[in-house]
């Protein structure tokens, strides 16, 4: 990676950091998590949990959110995450998208190698989202992007910024349930040749397949619609859709030193063009993948809050548009 490239990404992981701590404020009260219970053992009072790490003890469980409250419940209750001993966490993986209220710092990584491309031949993109939840109903998101292309042949590598702005709504939030309304804009990247702007809104949903004997077993899937605006070459999309296929399986205790909540997961990505040239042409890749919090190191207390993720996203459908994505996550909830 040039110096150059190393400079910007510092540059984004800086103000993100400081701006989380800005929104941090004065220091939480200790947080309560999970510990992974056996479904044959009877549960022990007072063991909280919460789905990727937050709830506190001696809080009452959260009322269940429906579409039968969605303007009564939630809006004036402040923010807060479910208890999940003995379940799947709910939690934000790689592809799919997420389904619950947030409160995080995200900083994301992904190489793009040997892209099916006269012009392009590999792609390292970087951003860096705040994501604050208000309240049980609704939240929003803002990101910064910045991505380098290796072009091919003698042409110059060219690089470039954009940026995101997400909402999110939450329609159920139920113990077994999770179920969000979804909406992005997304700025085109002109150092990239990009020229237009995609609006994009969706579902995102969740299943903890704990109940049906499944333990820890969490089923993820969302779908969205990406409508493409401004100037484009004739025969270009304007509408495609995304739908996305999860399933996870967590393995250990949140709090075991290093690989806490240790996760393993696998994503079904599809994308299919609506119109354009190649309307009903679909993509189809796949994201073996893995996560993990620090969980209780000697001697530190931030373990719990900090989680890695990765995975590899491997083209299915042909042609190939590049031939493999590597992805790297960081997650500092606050």
């Amino acid at each position: 990676m040039s110096f150059s490239k190393m400079r910007v990404i510092a540059g984004l992981l800086a103000a993100g950091v400081m701006a989380a701590s800005g929104l941090a404020g004065e220091p939480e009260s200790t947080q309560v998590y999970s510990v992974p219970a056996d479904p044959t053992m009877p549960a022990v009072a007072g063991d909280g949990a919460c789905a990727s790490g937050g709830g506190r003890a001696g809080e009452e469980t959260p009322q269940d959110l429906t579409l039968w409250n969605f303007f009564s419940a939630g809006w004036d209750e402040d923010f807060t995450r479910r208890w999940s001993e003995g379940r799947a966490p709910d939690m934000a993986l790689l592809r799919v998208q997420t389904n619950f209220m947030e409160r995080e710092l995200r900083l994301n990584y992904f190489h793009q190698h040997n892209i099916n491309s006269a012009k392009r031949e590999n792609l390292d993109s970087f951003d860096a989202f705040l994501a604050y939840g208000f309240n049980r109903r609704f939240m929003v998101e803002v990101l910064a992007n910045y991505s380098w292309v290796d072009a091919r042949g003698k042409t110059p590598d060219f690089d470039g910024a954009a940026a995101r702005l997400v909402g999110r709504v939450q329609l159920i939030s139920e113990a077994d349930s999770s179920y969000s309304f979804n909406f992005q804009a997304i700025s085109p990247n002109r150092g990239l040749g990009d020229k237009q702007t995609t609006l994009s809104y969706g579902i995102a949903g969740f299943e903890d397949l704990t109940r049906f004997g499944l333990y820890r077993v969490g089923l993820y899937g969302s779908i969205l619609f990406d409508r493409l605006a401004g100037p484009r070459v004739t025969g270009a999309k304007q509408n495609d859709v995304q739908y996305v296929v999860s399933i996870a399986k967590t393995l250990t205790e949140p709090k075991t030193p290093f690989i806490g909540n240790f996760t393993l997961f696998v994503e079904n990505f599809f994308q299919t063009d609506l119109d354009g040239d190649h309307a009903g042409t679909t993509l189809v890749s796949i994201t073996p993948g893995v996560r993990f919090n620090l969980g209780t190191i000697p001697g530190l207390k931030f373990g719990l809050d900090n989680w890695l993720m990765f995975g590899t996203d491997i083209p299915l459908s042909g042609p190939r548009p590049w031939d493999a994505t590597f992805r790297f996550t960081y997650i500092k909830n606050f």
